[in-house]
């Protein structure tokens, strides 16, 4: 016996106002990214899931960004929320897969999230349906006239 087992050990913990917060580090990293995308159009995102944010600084943070006028649903593999806080430019963005369960989630700061955007791609096909619907209202338009 080597008299390890005779030192007493006691836990402590914090109480939860104690343990720092990450959201005025947060708010600094966004203000940085704001800034720069004023001062180049450079967008920013920062990755919520990989920082090691304490309970209740996700619900600090969105209230002291508060809510914009933009809240977007997307439904593509599982639900995306895309929604504009009360900072221009700001933006928090969430992912869900197939059963709902939250995957990623971003404070994205651009003017417009790139999910947002129509691909390139979509917009050529979508001209190509237009045309189709043009093109089946004048031939219907040709036969009610006669």
């Amino acid at each position: 016996m080597n008299g390890l087992d005779q030192i007493g050990v006691r836990v402590v913990t914090a109480p939860d106002d104690a343990a720092p917060s990450y959201v005025p580090a947060l708010l600094r990293e966004i203000e940085a990214l704001l800034a720069e995308l004023v001062a180049s159009g450079r967008n920013g995102r920062i990755d919520l899931r990989s920082l090691p944010l304490l309970p209740g600084d996700d619900a600090r943070l969105a209230a002291l960004l508060g809510e914009g006028e933009v809240d977007a649903a997307l439904e593509v593999t599982g639900g995306t929320r895309v929604r504009e806080t009360g900072v221009a430019g700001v933006w928090w963005v969430t992912h869900a897969n197939a059963d709902g369960e939250t995957v990623a989630e971003f404070i994205e700061v651009t003017l417009v999230p790139e999910i947002l955007k129509t691909h390139p791609q979509d917009v050529r096909v979508g001209l190509t349906h237009l045309r189709a619907r043009l093109a089946e209202q004048m031939q219907e338009g040709e036969s009610d006239g006669e």
